[in-house]
């Protein structure tokens, strides 16, 4: 490869770096939400992280009323992302591909010791990200393997 070449194809290299780590820290927030609707018991806080309309708000609803109404506190619910990509992206709408596992969740009866429940194994998944009037929010997800 000629010297022009290759500054070409290392400068648009760190280009996408750069972008696949913006759309990784928008993922990162929106599990920080995620997990923020379970700690709190609080459903509502899943708007921030979910398109209106979607499928997976309502099943994240389902289970933050389930562990509320069984009276169970959640510690965190948070995700351990072990690969990254960005499939296509545009002004509207962005697919990333990610490989990721569900850490461990602990969870207590108030004032009860934490219990650990069983771990999650690694998924390889879309995940459809959609903007919004509130923000870049999940629309959709896709499991691939895992």
């Amino acid at each position: 490869m000629d010297p022009v070449s290759l500054v070409c194809a290392v400068v648009i290299a760190a280009g996408a770096v750069t972008q696949s780590a913006g759309w990784m820290e928008r993922l990162a927030v929106l599990d920080d939400g995620r997990s923020a609707a379970f700690v709190r018991a609080d459903p509502s806080l899943l708007d921030d992280v979910y398109a209106p309309g979607s499928r997976l708000r309502d099943d994240d609803e389902r289970l933050v009323r389930g562990y509320a109404a069984r009276g169970l506190e959640i510690a965190d619910v948070r995700f351990e992302v072990l690969r990254f990509g960005v499939e296509s992206e545009s002004p509207t709408r962005t697919v990333l591909r990610v490989v990721d596992r569900l850490q461990p969740v602990r969870v207590r009866h108030p004032g009860g010791a934490w219990r650990t429940l069983p771990s999650d194994g690694a998924t390889d998944r879309r995940i459809v990200l959609v903007r919004t009037p509130a923000g870049w929010r999940i629309s959709a997800t896709e499991r691939l393997a895992g």
